[in-house]
């Protein structure tokens, strides 16, 4: 009677292990054209998960997984002031390997997986900037800092200096750029930016941050004439 029941509670246990060990991943979805609107994210029919700017959902499920992403606008009526109107922007599949960091990028109603990093590797720590760009506690203090000037010539001037001795992304670059007024300021800003950006291949996201189509051309043959790599240079050996 014994060993049946410790075999009952044996097989209890391997059932609900094993159930457990499919959902060992995350995924990260960086929303690179809007990221300061809402999304509704829904996997596999599930339950939806709403975040405004970029996503981080733990506990997904390894495989192909169904996702369906949603741009939610809030529309407040007399009758309901939490309306609201979701407008799909994605809906395809999504592959997670077993127990790992999945990051993708939502751009021009495409999910791309970017790079999938293993949760047994340990990524050493960079106090100058992580593979993916500034720290995140970081570059919020920045946008903050940036905010709290008037002028633009100020701002450039934080910004520049900011990221002579940081490493950036790209989706990092168009936030910061356009919080200055002048477009002028931001193509200037955006071309200092580029030697220490870690996904220079994806530098195409940071000229949608300029208003006039000449200034975006600009940019682009000016990225197209620098030596791209996937190691940015640091501020601090560079010479001038």
């Amino acid at each position: 009677m014994k060993a049946k029941i410790l075999l009952t509670a044996l097989l209890s246990f391997l059932l609900v292990f094993g159930k457990a060990s499919q959902f060992t991943s995350t995924l990260f979805i960086d929303v690179a054209e809007h990221p300061t609107k809402n999304y509704v994210v829904v996997l596999n029919h599930g339950d939806a998960i709403e975040s405004t700017g970029d996503l981080k959902i733990k506990n997904v499920r390894n495989g192909n997984n169904r996702i369906q992403i949603f741009k939610r606008t809030y529309r407040a009526t007399r009758r309901n002031p939490n309306a609201f109107v979701d407008r799909m922007v994605y809906n395809g599949f999504v592959k997670i390997p077993r127990n790992s960091k999945v990051f993708t990028q939502l751009f021009n109603r495409n999910l791309i997986t970017n790079q999938i990093v293993s949760k047994r590797n340990r990524v050493p720590n960079n106090p100058r900037g992580n593979q993916f760009g500034m720290r995140a506690r970081n570059f919020q203090a920045l946008k903050q800092t940036v905010i709290n000037e008037s002028f633009d010539r100020n701002k450039l001037q934080i910004l520049n200096s900011a990221v002579r001795n940081n490493v950036i992304s790209s989706r990092q670059v168009k936030q910061l750029m356009v919080l200055m007024t002048y477009d002028k300021n931001r193509l200037i800003f955006a071309k200092k930016a580029f030697a220490n950006t870690v996904d220079q291949q994806n530098y195409f996201l940071v000229s949608s941050g300029l208003t006039y189509e000449s200034n975006r051309r600009r940019l682009l043959k000016f990225v197209n004439q620098q030596p791209q790599n996937n190691k940015p240079r640091r501020g601090g050996n560079r010479r001038r």
